[in-house]
């Protein structure tokens, strides 16, 4: 009696274990396939129309993902730094370090990290591999939103 206990214990651990495997598996595909346009959607942030920085020839020898979008109007810092927040939150993760050092910038960079990206750089020390730009456009009165992983290797 011993024994079945502890072959059925066994099975369902082994069972349960191939499951978490399995989600992660999934979870990871998943995200490399859906989640850009979803947390952009998510963050009230329209797609832009071109998409520069993807189709920069430096963005695609590095095998960086990036997509481009516009949010109407000026975003303060604070907005700027809520918002790389929620996409970092979309994605799993969360703001690793930013670059803000004005908080009156026509510009804000952060980064962040999750588990759900493979791929991460090293940068000062900690692994990154998201990162959200934040420009202003005074001319079109919107600010642009690059969002990449795990870099931008860009104009932004």
């Amino acid at each position: 009696m011993g024994k079945k206990k502890f072959f059925a214990a066994a099975f369902a651990a082994f069972v349960l274990w191939a499951i978490v495997i399995l989600q992660t598996v999934l979870t990871r595909w998943y995200v490399s396939q859906t989640a850009f346009e979803q947390a952009f959607a998510k963050s009230d942030i329209m797609k832009a129309s071109t998409q520069e920085a993807a189709a920069d020839t430096r963005n695609i020898n590095s095998d960086n993902r990036v997509m481009e979008g516009v949010v109407n109007g000026r975003l303060n810092a604070s907005e700027q730094q809520t918002m790389a927040d929620k996409l970092f939150r979309q994605f799993g993760g969360g703001e690793v370090m930013n670059s803000n050092s004005d908080s009156s910038s026509d510009y804000y960079v952060a980064y962040g990290y999750t588990s759900g990206f493979e791929s991460s750089k090293k940068v000062n020390g900690r692994r990154i591999n998201m990162m959200a730009a934040f420009s202003y456009d005074e001319k079109e009165d919107v600010t642009k939103v690059v969002f990449g992983t795990p870099l931008i290797n860009s104009d932004f």
